[in-house]
């Protein structure tokens, strides 16, 4: 009993006589305070560990700096490791941003389908006949209103609003994979 009084009155000495000291030395390198703490007590434990064991320290503030050495570099190199992985991961998403940007950059919607929307168009057209193709080309491409198709045409308006709805509903089938890039442009 008397051992454990004096071994508990021990700890508390040298606890209260270095970990300060010791937090101090290890904070001076890792620049954190609950780390340098840390390292602090699993010296100090590690001390008493081997002096209950019964080695013989002789001196303790050298004894305990070399172990907050070692574990603050392992710490350092555990950070070291981690900043440039980091680093890494980093380099790598701004590299693909990079790349998604310049992709986007370089892509253009109104020649990325071009050709097979112009052929789905035509063939589309083509199969609705001579009459509402026709009324559909004037309107959609050449701009004219439905009064210019009507009189050019010799039909009346409501004959060329049919045939663009007729047109406008093929198309909407045919071209149902292209809509979202060329609803804007046809008024699908």
């Amino acid at each position: 009993m008397i051992r454990r009084m004096n071994d508990k009155t021990e700890f508390e000495d040298n606890y209260s006589n270095y970990f300060r000291r010791c937090v101090l030395f290890a904070r001076s390198y890792v620049f954190d305070q609950n780390v340098a703490e840390s390292i602090a007590a699993e010296a100090l434990s590690l001390y008493w560990e081997r002096r209950s064991a019964g080695e013989e320290i002789q001196m303790v503030l050298p004894f305990l700096f070399s172990v907050i050495r070692n574990k603050a570099l392992r710490h350092l190199r555990h950070e070291s490791l981690k900043s440039k992985v980091h680093d890494d991961m980093s380099r790598e998403i701004r590299d693909e941003l990079q790349f998604r940007i310049e992709a986007l950059e370089s892509c253009d919607p109104h020649t990325l389908f071009a050709e097979d929307v112009q052929k789905i168009l035509h063939d589309t057209l083509d199969s609705l006949g001579g009459k509402t193709g026709r009324v559909f080309s004037l309107s959609r491409f050449n701009g004219m209103t439905n009064k210019d198709i009507a009189e050019k045409m010799g039909i009346t308006e409501k004959t060329v609003e049919y045939h663009i709805s007729k047109a406008l509903k093929a198309l909407r089938i045919s071209l149902k994979d292209y809509l979202p890039l060329i609803a804007v442009f046809l008024g699908l």
